[in-house]
Parts: C-alpha cells; sequence; structure tokens
C-alpha cells in the first residue's frame, strides 16, 4: 500500500523550500496580474485602481490577464458582450451646455444620440476589430471596446428639440441649449 502524504500540522516542521515555492507563486501570479512586483508590506507601494479608470473595466481586464495566465478561455467575460460608459467633460454658459463624449476609433454612423424626458442617451459600438486590421487578432485592450452608453441628464431649462451633436476627432460634441420652456417631446439627433 502506497504512503500518503499528510499535510504537516502544528507540531511538525514545516519544509522551507515547500514555503518559498508558494510565495514565489503568489508573487508571479500577483505580477501577472498587477504588471508590477508585490509591494512585500508597504502600503504607499499597494497598487490602487487608477481614478481614470472604469473600476469593472480594470477588474475585467486583470481577471481575462489572470485567465490568459492560466492558459484558460474567458468566454462568459468576452469584451464584446460588456457595455461601457465613455468618460466626458460638460461646459455651461448661460445660452448652452455643451457636452464632449470621449469616442476615439467610433466612426459617425456607429453612435447614436436620442433626447428624451430630459435625459440625452448616447450608445453605440466602438468595433474590436477595426476594418484596416481584419486579418489581426486582439491581443491586449487598454480602452474599451464593443457596446458603449452613456446618459446625460439634461438641465431643467434645456430645449429638447433643438440640441445638436457633431463628431470631430473622435469626440462627440452635444449642445444643448437653454430656454425655459414645458414638456418636450422625444428626438432623434442627427450627428454632423
Amino acid at each position: 500500500m502506497a504512503q500518503e502524504k499528510v499535510a504537516p500540522t502544528i507540531e511538525e516542521p514545516v519544509d522551507q523550500k515547500l514555503v518559498d515555492d508558494a510565495i514565489a507563486s503568489m508573487e508571479k501570479l500577483y505580477e501577472t496580474l498587477t504588471g508590477g512586483r508585490p509591494s512585500h508590506g508597504d502600503p504607499a507601494g499597494a497598487r490602487m485602481i487608477p481614478v481614470e479608470r472604469d473600476p469593472g473595466e480594470f477588474v475585467a481586464e486583470r481577471l481575462e490577464r489572470l485567465v490568459h495566465a492560466l492558459g484558460q478561455p474567458l468566454a462568459p467575460f468576452a469584451a464584446s458582450e460588456r457595455e461601457w460608459a465613455p468618460p466626458i467633460v460638460v461646459w455651461e454658459s448661460s445660452l448652452d451646455t455643451v457636452v464632449a463624449v470621449d469616442l476615439p476609433g467610433v466612426q459617425r454612423t456607429g453612435v447614436e444620440v436620442v433626447a428624451d424626458n430630459g435625459v440625452v442617451t448616447v450608445s453605440g459600438e466602438r468595433p474590436a476589430t477595426p476594418a484596416n486590421l481584419s486579418g489581426h487578432r486582439l491581443q491586449l485592450a487598454e480602452r474599451p471596446l464593443g457596446r458603449f452608453r452613456r446618459q446625460i441628464l439634461l438641465p431643467r431649462t434645456a430645449r429638447t428639440a433643438a440640441v445638436k451633436a457633431r463628431l470631430v476627432d473622435g469626440v462627440l460634441e452635444i449642445t444643448i441649449p437653454k430656454e425655459s420652456t414645458g414638456a418636450a417631446s422625444a428626438k432623434k439627433i442627427e450627428i454632423g
């Protein structure tokens, strides 16, 4: 009968080589996930989610990197199935509100802007593989790909019927004129 190896108990000494190998494996896993070396107890050196990154995207990217390191496909969490929200910048004057939505790599035909019930909804898709790279396979993406959607609450004084949008150099500018009026109906905005 073969002798079974039993895990050491508190009374038994632990093989230091096994401990060192386990620590080295965990450090390699940490380096694969974060792209950097462990801080070894230095809280100032601990890696945090960058403020300019969406936490969900950041964690999903790290999870994909882990699964890739383990050699397993990540089918349930494919990048094309996640919806993301593009970043915006808002400027306001006494005459209008201007919203800039960052959409680099998105064609005018891939964006839809709809104003309805006091909300502007920007939606569309950034293709995972641009037309000029059709024979290539995606290896790494630090910017989100696939379907996106962003809702922007309109000021109470917005003239929904006069909302205009234009896409220039990967930035969608939505101009929302102001006036004090009653309710407005839904309107699809053409992108110029």
